[in-house]
């Protein structure tokens, strides 16, 4: 029922994908067709479906619980959006560099398809949740949908006129992502301060460091080129 309720934002992803992948130059130039692109897409959901649940389930792991019997199971809960995350990191970049594709581009516009879902999906969890929790993930999607006109209006087109390096898209979404989560995690738990520190946070952690040096080491290297250049 829950994946059921979530199929407009998978289907929003896959149109924003399409209208990213169609038309662009550097995907026709290396020959990568949009058959292609929406093959990687769907074994990226599914990489990522995958490790949503297992992550959930990992999470909230109680003494005695038989995991393998409870991920087909969706009374024992849903899905995890880091876990989501990881997946999709995971899956792009071990596809991308298998079929050697350009694993930066192919980084960005799947972010950005991603991007345009959320708002979507936190939208639709109000759903299943409780009253109290409904005004949390109204505030989510209000914050990635402010998230999205910034990378749209803002990023996007330093990207497809490379003033941004590509990637860079990509690592800016996992960082922002990451912080967010951070933050509306910490603000739920005030009241708690001891349950901020879990698993789940300490992986969003991990990511947001990671994101940051990344960025720091791409903005190395454009610097470098530039002083080059000169």
């Amino acid at each position: 029922m829950q994946i059921i309720i979530f199929i407009p934002a998978l289907l929003l992803f896959l149109y924003s994908l399409y209208r990213m992948v169609r038309d662009d130059y550097v995907f026709i130039r290396k020959g990568i067709s949009l058959e292609q692109s929406f093959d990687i897409a769907f074994i990226t959901l599914w990489i990522s479906l995958i490790m949503s649940r297992l992550l959930y389930l990992l999470f909230h792991l109680y003494p005695g619980q038989n995991i393998l019997f409870d991920f087909f199971s969706f009374n024992k809960g849903g899905f995890s959006l880091t876990g989501a995350l990881v997946g999709g990191i995971f899956a792009v970049y071990v596809v991308g560099k298998y079929k050697k594709l350009p694993l930066g581009r192919l980084s960005d516009f799947l972010s950005l398809s991603f991007l345009y879902a959320l708002p979507l999906v936190f939208l639709s969890n109000t759903i299943f949740v409780s009253k109290t929790e409904v005004l949390y993930l109204f505030l989510n999607a209000i914050i990635y949908f402010i998230l999205l006109l910034f990378f749209v209006q803002f990023l996007y087109p330093k990207v497809l006129n490379r003033t941004l390096k590509e990637g860079i898209l990509a690592i800016l979404f996992i960082l922002l992502f990451s912080l967010v989560a951070l933050i509306t995690s910490l603000l739920v738990s005030l009241k708690h301060i001891q349950s901020f520190i879990n698993p789940e946070n300490i992986i969003l952690g991990i990511l947001l460091l990671s994101s940051i040096i990344l960025l720091i080491k791409q903005e190395r290297a454009t610097s470098q080129r530039r002083q080059i250049l000169r």
